[in-house]
């Protein structure tokens, strides 16, 4: 089946290549790590050119296995710095806030509209509508209140 390819150096920088531009359109920081493994068999092949195809493919796998546990364990241990610390957790930018109820408290949980946005909140207390709540924490899309006093 492969007896026709050319497996020599070139391919696998290509291969390389490929790896990263998949990389840059899916991200997901694995492909990276594929494509590190193909250059450095693409380097081994280009120092010894008369390598069979069969060893370069155990090569690549075993580099590919490893690479990639490495990369993980790097990247878990240095985890990526952003801007934003509230990336992906929308509801802790409104943590240290006041907001109006736009729904009485029933057993514990009523609502406030912020923007164009209805939020669920939660609270130990019994407001009413226009009471003004301060927001003290989020759990996933429900925000937790305590009583603004006055």
């Amino acid at each position: 089946m492969f007896e026709d390819i050319v497996f020599n150096h070139w391919l696998w920088f290509v291969a390389a290549l490929a790896l990263i531009g998949f990389e840059v359109a899916l991200p997901g920081v694995v492909f990276l790590w594929l494509a590190i493994a193909s250059a450095i068999v693409g380097l081994i092949v280009l120092v010894l050119p008369d390598m069979s195809w069969e060893m370069q493919f155990v090569i690549f796998s075993v580099l590919s296995v490893v690479s990639v546990f490495a990369g993980r364990s790097y990247l878990k241990k240095h985890p990526l710095e952003t801007e934003d610390t509230n990336l992906n957790r929308r509801g802790a930018q409104y943590i240290g806030h006041n907001y109006t109820l736009v729904s009485d408290m029933e057993n514990g949980e009523g609502k406030i509209k912020i923007g164009d946005t209805l939020w669920k909140v939660r609270g130990e207390f019994a407001g009413k509508t226009g009471d003004v709540v301060h927001v003290t924490g989020s759990d996933g899309v429900i925000l937790m209140v305590a009583e603004k006093l006055s």
